[in-house]
């Protein structure tokens, strides 16, 4: 998305004091944030950021508002406008606090909230936990190298989002709440103070997958073996993720089958918002549509590998749009001989 799409409506800093195995405390921030430049800067990139990700869970509200609340504040931010969004964020921090202190290998830092909205008045509310490095700098009129603390975006993995314009329509279907995904009780825990029911639905999520991958090989212009390859190889990796009913990790199937340039394929993950959650486990069924093509009309049906093709076992005219079938068995040659009386 285009930084400049994005008008900034809200933005606050809070300050999550914790340890790990300790208990979080917070320090708040009296007033909203000025939306100067600097503060527009940071939110923009950190909205950047999230959206290039590709680890992320989805889905909606828990409809238990008692032990997930955020649902509830940001409606009377949001939605009814009761409470302002200073007062949302405060909330929402105590939220934060309690479910942070119940993960003992949760830490601290300073933790962001914020409303954007885009030129098509789509609205998200955005909330992220960062923290500053040290850094050098060269100062510019003396050229002296000088310390500089500065935000470390490099290393944001605690982040979320909730399309509040989704929310809004109430469809059942749409899942607005999004949140990075990690492994190990971090995501859990920032997944619990959003109140987000993770909705993972193993057949749907494989088929998406299953349809980026051939988007994305289609789109290297590969060799039709090289395409074959790497379909072949992405089919092994969730073939055994199945077997094994283990999850899948996006950054770990992009390092394994596309390992010379692993960010490209993480990109096609997350181009046009296609909300492809990570940690799912690839559907057996599904999966087989990367290694085979199956077709279907009123007088025929067809299952075939794509490694015919290579193979020399069907050919394909895009000029004449004809399938032939080559190296065929005696039975099916008999079989077709006796149907059409063509004894040649």
């Amino acid at each position: 998305m285009e930084n400049f799409l994005l008008t900034i409506n809200h933005a606050i800093v809070h300050k999550l004091h914790k340890e790990k195995h300790g208990k979080a405390t917070i320090t708040e921030r009296a007033a909203a944030l000025t939306i100067t430049a600097p503060v527009e800067k940071l939110i923009l990139a950190i909205h950047d950021l999230y959206a290039g990700k590709a680890s992320k869970g989805y889905g909606r509200f828990e409809a238990d508002e008692i032990n997930y609340p955020s649902a509830a504040i940001l409606r009377n931010s949001f939605k009814n406008q009761t409470t302002s969004f200073l007062e949302a964020s405060k909330l929402l921090m105590g939220v934060l606090a309690t479910k942070a202190s119940a993960a003992p290998l949760a830490t601290g830092g300073y933790v962001l909230m914020s409303q954007v909205t885009n030129a098509a008045n789509v609205t998200w509310f955005i909330v992220a936990i960062i923290n500053n490095v040290d850094g050098s700098v060269i100062d510019d009129t003396t050229l002296e190298v000088i310390d500089a603390m500065h935000v470390d975006l490099e290393n944001l993995r605690v982040a979320g989002r909730v399309n509040l314009t989704d929310w809004e329509k109430g469809d059942e279907d749409i899942r607005y709440v999004g949140f990075l995904k990690q492994r190990g009780e971090v995501a859990d825990y920032f997944k619990l103070f959003l109140g987000c029911d993770e909705l993972i639905a193993d057949t749907e999520e494989t088929k998406k997958l299953v349809s980026i991958l051939k988007k994305f090989a289609k789109g290297q212009g590969l060799e039709q073996k090289e395409e074959e390859d790497f379909l072949q190889s992405a089919f092994s990796y969730c073939d055994e993720r199945n077997k094994n009913d283990e999850p899948l990790s996006l950054e770990a199937l992009s390092n394994a089958v596309w390992p010379n340039e692993p960010k490209k394929l993480q990109d096609a993950f997350v181009e046009g918002d296609v909300q492809i959650s990570d940690g799912f486990v690839p559907d057996g069924r599904s999966i087989k549509a990367l290694m085979r093509m199956k077709y279907k009309t009123q007088y025929w049906s067809i299952d075939i590998d794509r490694h015919a093709l290579s193979q020399g076992y069907a050919e394909y005219s895009q000029k004449k749009g004809t399938l032939t079938l080559l190296n065929l068995p005696d039975a099916l040659k008999a079989e077709l001989s006796t149907e059409t009386g063509d004894d040649d």
